[in-house]
């Protein structure tokens, strides 16, 4: 009597090796383009929160300053005690002040406004350099996010800069 192994056939196992090769590398094809939209959006939400923290920082500095003055990179914002200098370039946003910061963003159009009228040049003196509103456009992408800013100033603080303007 002869005895049948129960086993499956070389037909068999490769038709189970074949589908299951098809599964995972489907798996793996799916893994990627999760992976890669994952890596797409963690990068998206850092540039935006690098963004909002520039634009809070920006905001915050200038309504506690008292005198803000172009500089021929960017601005300085000059407190009762202490002086913030902002370069605003290209490719990056540096804050300097007690602890710099460098903020990684694209950047274009800088434009400095005192009473609606841009500044075009830099002067000699604080008081021409004052600048009341300041203008950019951050590049995130193909995206193009346009910044203002604006510092109301106080009429005590507009009486102050000029001695003579009671007069």
């Amino acid at each position: 009597m002869i005895k049948r192994v129960k086993a499956f056939t070389i037909m068999e196992i490769t038709v189970a090796m074949l589908i299951a090769a098809i599964v995972i590398a489907i798996t793996y094809t799916c893994y990627t383009i999760v992976y890669k939209s994952y890596l797409a959006f963690k990068t998206r939400q850092h540039d935006l929160v690098e963004v909002s923290q520039l634009t809070q920082l920006i905001e915050r500095d200038m309504e506690k300053g008292d005198l803000i003055v172009q500089r021929e990179d960017g601005i300085t914002i000059k407190g009762s005690n202490n002086e913030i200098s902002y370069a605003i370039q290209p490719d990056y946003i540096l804050r300097i002040a007690a602890v710099t910061d460098t903020f990684k963003v694209k950047t274009e159009g800088l434009i400095r406004y005192f009473e609606g009228q841009a500044l075009a040049t830099k002067n000699d003196s604080d008081e021409q350099n004052r600048i009341d509103e300041l203008s950019f456009t951050i590049l995130l992408g193909n995206d193009k996010f346009p910044y203002d800013y604006l510092k109301p100033y106080s009429s005590q603080n507009l009486i102050n800069r000029n001695p003579n303007a009671i007069n």
